[in-house]
């Protein structure tokens, strides 16, 4: 027998349901209790739970018999003990301070109580004032559920007991506000702590997983259920899914947000391999790529370079504007694509609430796909501002900023749908719908909204189509936000196509429902970034111009590596046309040499003050091709 005693005041003995209550919150909060012969469920790492023996329970649905002790225990489960400490009221969760507790061991290998069980409507997937959990609050429980998404940074599982997967719905998060669509919060969304009572960890858990585990529920923050193993099993595995292969005389348009590629990191070649593995693998390598969250222009012809080790033949010409901010877009066309050129739009516009309007401006790309006759397209790729803040301190400068970047970006729609072949993808950081404050996308699109806050005005007409609305409903997401699936990458297109037919989207699977943990290994795709890629399938009327369809490698460029002074670089250009240039530039970007070509087979020796044991980048140009290569200088 051992005992903690601190010089307490008499307290009031009480059963831990009598403590717990039938409300969100103690009706003992910060009194001195004593609760007497309950059992020790679990023990953490300066924590623990008791739990009312059953025969002693009120079975009162409203009550929970479980109770968090904030201090250390030195005994084992299965213990009964008394205790006496001050009741706290912390993020929702009922527990006994650490401070002057008193514990008393009385007996040990007390049976545990039985798990209650968790089923499709436990936890309830409607919202209400008294959480569907609350009853079970620090008990012992035991669940089948599936991971709604992946393991997080804090090495959290999200999972769901109900047999459909949640998604973000439209609306302000409930209880929400007078006259406008309310979403519900996806209530029936709890976390697994896997380690949280030092049960081996997990942190490679994707979303699909089974989980079987029993658990003690705990209220971690107001509203956030997290079950703590005291053991558990996972069977699934990482999500993979490709897009299909274009058919015959089709073109394929892709974006993808590259989480802040930044050239000159510890991660950067790794960060490097694994988008080129996605690119290629998961995505099929698109003729046009639009991204969001690039550094710079060079950090961006690095990726083609290793996209072209990944896929060889496979040439992509990088384009950048920079937007005077850390985060950029960028286009990576594939030669063959004729005629590119990419400008800024919007750059020069005022927020009314001070500064610029677009911290990142639309990016356009204007080109021509090589059919006979050239079939022009305009590609307008968007990062637009976030979420944050929106229901903060900050929330009425985030709303207008939202608002008023989506009217801009709509007369832009309106006015290039005219010009024809209008294709707008990107980074919205919005969803298909209304987030009830803020409809940005159906602004954008010019199509019904559900309604906002800020009300949406007719700008778009035609209206243009949202090409994830016909996604069957279960593809409709590319990233998962606290659990919840949904749309932030977006991709709209005009009704006004001339000599091109939509032929579908489709996501590439491979990120957002994949671990964190995936991010640190170079050979696998998962997790390159946290949003999963789209690529837009184009069928052209045209018919497509062999000779300048998108080629293999174009341009051969053989040479030593490492390359020294007086080494000879071969080239040679297929297909016809000339050799055009060659340039070198550093790893930044600068270019530090150029020389000019004629015809189609080439003999270059690189200048002789370049330093030993540097690394640079070889671009050769030609008639309709382009390829950058590696040069290592010994």
């Amino acid at each position: 027998m051992f005992r903690i005693i601190p010089n307490n005041l008499e307290a009031q003995s009480l059963e831990i349901w009598e403590i717990q209550g039938e409300g969100v919150s103690s009706p003992y909060a910060f009194d001195i209790v004593t609760t007497e012969e309950n059992i020790v469920t679990a023990k953490g790492n300066g924590f623990f739970f008791l739990q009312t023996p059953p025969e002693r329970s009120d079975n009162n649905p409203l009550t929970s018999d479980g109770l968090l002790v904030n201090t250390g225990y030195p005994g084992q489960i299965g213990d009964v003990v008394s205790i006496t400490g001050r009741v706290l009221e912390t993020d929702g969760t009922t527990s006994i301070s650490s401070s002057n507790i008193e514990i008393t061991f009385i007996s040990g290998g007390a049976p545990m109580p039985l798990p209650v069980g968790l089923g499709d409507s436990l936890p309830a997937a409607v919202p209400s004032l008294v959480h569907s959990l609350e009853h079970l609050e620090n008990m012992v429980v035991e669940f089948s559920a599936t991971a709604t998404g992946p393991s997080s940074n804090l090495e959290l599982t999200p999972l769901t007991t109900s047999p459909m997967r949640p998604f973000r719905e439209p609306g302000v998060r409930y209880p929400g506000l007078p006259g406008l669509p309310v979403w519900d919060g996806n209530p029936e969304i709890f976390w697994l702590d896997p380690n949280g009572l030092n049960a081996p960890n997990n942190r490679f858990i994707s979303a699909g997983a089974q989980i079987e585990a029993t658990a003690i529920l705990l209220e971690a923050d107001q509203d956030f259920w997290l079950a703590l193993p005291l053991s558990y099993s996972v069977n699934g595995s990482a999500v993979l899914r490709t897009v299909r292969d274009p058919g015959p005389g089709e073109f394929t348009v892709g974006s993808l947000n590259v989480l802040r590629l930044f050239a000159n990191t510890a991660s950067t070649n790794l960060r490097l391999q694994k988008l080129a593995r996605y690119i290629g693998r998961q995505l099929r390598l698109p003729d046009v790529l639009a991204l969001q969250e690039v550094g710079s222009l060079s950090v961006l012809r690095d990726l083609a370079y290793y996209i072209e080790l990944e896929a060889p033949g496979t040439q992509y010409e990088a384009y950048l504007i920079p937007s005077g901010g850390e985060i950029n877009l960028g286009f990576l066309i594939r030669a063959g694509i004729q005629n590119a050129t990419v400008s800024q739009l919007g750059a020069n516009e005022v927020f009314t609430l001070g500064g610029r309007l677009h911290d990142r401006p639309p990016l356009l790309l204007e080109a021509q796909l090589p059919t006979s006759p050239p079939t022009t397209i305009r590609v307008l790729n968007l990062h637009l501002r976030s979420l944050l803040g929106i229901e903060g301190p900050d929330a009425d400068f985030v709303k207008a900023k939202r608002y008023q970047q989506s009217l801009s970006v709509a007369n832009m729609a309106q006015s290039l749908q005219q010009e024809g072949n209008l294709i707008i993808v990107g980074d919205f950081n919005a969803y298909q719908f209304s987030d009830g404050y803020v409809d940005v996308t159906n602004q954008i699109s010019g199509t019904p909204s559900l309604g906002a806050q800020y009300p949406v005005v007719s700008i778009v007409d035609p209206p243009l189509a949202n090409q994830a609305e016909l996604l069957p409903q279960q593809e409709r997401y590319s990233y998962v936000f606290e659990g919840s699936a949904q749309i932030l990458d977006q991709c709209l297109t005009s009704t006004l196509m001339e000599g091109i037919e939509v032929k579908g989207m489709q996501y590439g699977r491979g990120n957002a429902d994949n671990a964190l943990a995936y991010a640190d290994n170079p050979f696998l795709a998962e997790r390159a970034s946290d949003h999963d890629g789209l690529v837009l399938f184009l069928q052209t009327e045209n018919v497509m111009n062999t000779a300048g369809s998108l080629p293999g490698q174009e341009i051969e460029i053989r040479f030593p590596q490492p390359i020294t002074a007086n080494a000879n670089i071969y080239l040679k250009k297929r297909n016809g046309g000339p050799l055009k240039n060659a340039e070198l530039y550093s790893l930044q970007g600068q270019m530090i040499w150029r020389y000019s070509l004629f015809g189609q087979d080439a003999n270059l020796h690189l200048p002789a003050n370049l330093r030993e044991g540097q690394v640079y980048l070889l671009r050769v140009t030609g008639e309709r091709a382009e390829r950058v290569v590696r040069v290592i200088v010994n």
